[in-house]
C-alpha cells in the first residue's frame, strides 16, 4: 500500500502587509488549501508567521517547516508566492539545496507556477530569489537616501526621542521633535551645571535625585549617559550626519555657546583622563573586560616577596577595591593574571601585524559587520510603519469608526512589535555609533611606528583607544573587539 506524500503549507505576512491586507495569512491559506485539492495532494499542515520580516530565518513557523522536512514528515512544502518564504536569495538556495532538495522534499511556488520537482523549476527558484533580494536591497538603499535628504532638511531620525524631546505626528503623517516640559528641563539643569564647574559625578547625582531620572543605573552608569546627551549636537538645534551638522527643524534646549562651552570642557577633561592612564603605561585602562562577569578590569599593584612591584590588570569582581563595580559574587577570572606590561605587550603585538600588513582589516571588518546589530535603515522603516498603523487605529477609534474594543487586541499586538523593533534599534545605533572607516583605521595604523618611537605614552594610549572598541580578559585569554566598520 502506497502512502500519499504528505505537503506542508507554509504562509508569512509582514505588519506592514497585514495592515494593507494585501497578504493575509488567511488569503494564503486558502489559495493553497485550493491548489492542494486540485492536484490531489494531502494538505498535512500549514505553518504560519504573522507579522515576521522575510529578511531572516529567525521565524518559528519556517523554523517548524525545516524540522519537519529533515524529520521526513512532509515530501513537498508549498507557498503561495516565493517571497513569502524568504526575500534573501541566500536563505531561499540554502533551503532549496540543503533542506528541501537534500531530504527529497520538493518546493512548489503558485504564483510563480513551478516545482522543483522539474529542472526548470530548480532554475527559476534561483532566479526569482535575486529579483526579491534585489528588492531588499532597493528598499535599504531608498530607506537611506531618504534618511540622508531628511536629516539635511533638519529632519530628525531615530527609533526612540532623545530625551528632553518627544515625537509628535504632523499632519503629514512625519513625526517631528518637540520638547517636553518635564525632561527638558533635567537637560538644561545638566548643562547649567556641568558649565558652572560641578563634575559630572556631581550632575548625575543632581538629576537622579531631583528628576528620578535613569532608574536602576549606578552612579558611574548614569555619568556615561549624561555625557552622551552632553555631547549631542541635537539640544543646540541640530542634526547630525557622521560628521556634518545641519539647522534643525525642533527647538533647542540650550544655545550654541553654552552647548560649545560644555563640550570644550567634556574634551579638557577627557584628555586630562587619558594623560593621566597614559603617564602610567595602561594602555588598556577603560577599554578591559572581564570575560566572565563583564565587569571592567583596572591596574592593581603589590609587591613580589623579593620586594619587586608588580602591577596587573584584575577584575573588580575579583579585586572587589570599588563595591559599585563589582559584577559577581563568583568570577573565576581569577586564576591567571597577566603583567600590565605583558597585556598591553600582546595587544600592541596585534596592532603591529595591522600595521604591517593593512589587508588583514577586512576580515575582521567582515566579521564585525556579521556580528553588528542588523541595519538601522531597515529597522527605523519598521518603526516608522508601525507607527503609522497604530496612528490610523487611534484615528478611527476617535472618529468613532470603531470601538476600542474591535480594536484593543490589534494595539496590544502593534505595541509589542514596537517594543521589540524599539530594542533592535537600540543595537543597532550602538552599533553603528563611533566605527573608524576602514581609511581611517589605516591612516591610524600608519602612524604607529612614529608614535611609539616618539616615546610619547598619552599618544599611544590614543592610538590605541582609536584602534579598539574593547578587550575581553578571562585566565590569560584575550579577545579583542576592534573599532572598524
Amino acid at each position: 500500500m502506497n502512502l500519499p506524500e504528505l505537503v506542508a503549507g507554509y504562509v508569512r505576512v509582514s505588519t506592514v502587509e497585514q495592515a494593507e491586507e494585501g497578504y493575509s495569512i488567511q488569503e494564503q491559506s486558502e489559495k493553497i488549501k485550493s491548489y492542494c485539492k486540485a492536484m490531489g495532494w494531502e494538505l498535512a499542515s500549514i505553518q504560519s508567521d504573522p507579522g515576521y520580516s522575510g529578511a531572516t530565518l529567525d521565524r518559528p513557523g519556517i523554523n517548524k517547516v525545516i524540522k519537519d522536512v529533515r524529520a521526513g514528515y512532509v515530501k513537498k512544502v508549498i507557498v503561495w508566492k516565493l517571497d513569502r518564504l524568504s526575500r534573501s536569495q541566500k536563505d531561499v538556495l540554502v533551503l532549496l539545496e540543503d533542506v528541501f532538495l537534500e531530504n527529497g522534499c520538493n518546493f512548489v511556488s503558485i504564483m510563480e507556477s513551478f516545482d522543483t520537482a522539474t529542472p526548470f523549476g530548480r532554475c527559476m527558484v534561483g532566479i526569482l530569489a535575486a529579483f526579491a533580494q534585489m528588492e531588499r536591497e532597493n528598499i535599504k538603499l531608498r530607506t537611506m537616501m531618504g534618511k540622508q535628504a531628511g536629516l539635511k532638511e533638519g529632519r530628525y531620525f531615530s527609533g526612540r526621542a532623545p530625551i528632553g524631546y518627544q515625537y509628535q505626528m504632523q499632519q503629514n503623517g512625519k513625526l517631528a521633535l518637540i520638547v517636553d516640559p518635564y525632561t527638558s528641563k533635567a537637560v538644561r539643569d545638566m548643562f547649567r551645571l556641568y558649565a558652572s564647574g560641578k563634575s559630572e559625578s556631581a550632575v548625575a547625582g543632581y538629576v537622579q535625585e531631583k528628576y528620578r531620572l535613569f532608574p536602576g543605573l549606578d552612579r558611574h552608569s548614569a555619568v556615561g549617559r549624561i555625557s552622551r546627551i552632553m555631547r549631542n549636537p541635537v539640544y543646540m538645534g541640530k542634526v547630525r550626519m557622521k560628521e556634518e551638522c545641519y539647522e534643525g527643524r525642533h527647538d533647542p534646549l540650550v544655545d550654541s555657546d553654552l552647548w560649545q562651552a560644555v563640550n570644550d570642557r567634556l574634551s579638557q577633561n577627557l584628555q586630562a583622563f587619558k594623560r593621566s592612564y597614559g603617564e602610567s603605561d595602561g594602555l588598556l585602562c577603560g577599554l578591559l573586560f572581564c570575560g566572565d562577569c563583564g565587569a571592567r578590569m583596572a591596574i592593581r599593584s603589590w609587591k613580589k616577596k623579593s620586594g619587586e612591584k608588580v602591577k596587573k590588570y584584575m577584575c573588580y569582581s575579583v579585586s572587589r577595591a570599588t563595591p559599585a563595580m563589582i559584577r559577581s559574587e563568583n568570577c573565576s577570572n581569577r586564576k591567571k593574571h597577566l603583567t600590565l606590561a605583558e597585556l598591553d605587550a600582546l595587544v600592541l603585538e596585534e596592532i603591529k601585524k595591522l600595521a604591517l600588513d593593512p589587508a588583514a582589516l577586512d576580515p575582521l571588518i567582515e566579521e564585525s559587520a556579521e556580528e553588528a546589530a542588523p541595519d538601522l535603515p531597515v529597522f527605523q522603516e519598521r518603526m516608522a510603519n508601525v507607527e503609522k498603523q497604530l496612528t490610523r487605529l487611534l484615528n478611527l477609534y476617535q472618529s468613532g469608526v470603531m470601538e476600542l474594543e474591535e480594536i484593543q487586541g490589534r494595539l496590544a499586538a502593534l505595541k509589542e512589535e514596537r517594543e521589540a523593533v524599539q530594542k533592535r534599534l537600540d543595537e543597532a545605533e550602538k552599533a553603528n555609533t563611533g566605527k573608524l572607516s576602514k581609511e581611517a583605521a589605516i591612516a591610524s595604523l600608519a602612524s604607529l611606528g612614529a608614535v611609539i618611537e616618539s616615546g610619547d605614552n598619552a599618544a599611544l594610549y590614543d592610538l590605541v583607544h582609536t584602534l579598539i572598541e574593547k578587550v575581553v580578559y578571562l585566565n590569560g585569554d584575550i579577545t579583542i573587539y576592534w573599532a572598524f566598520c
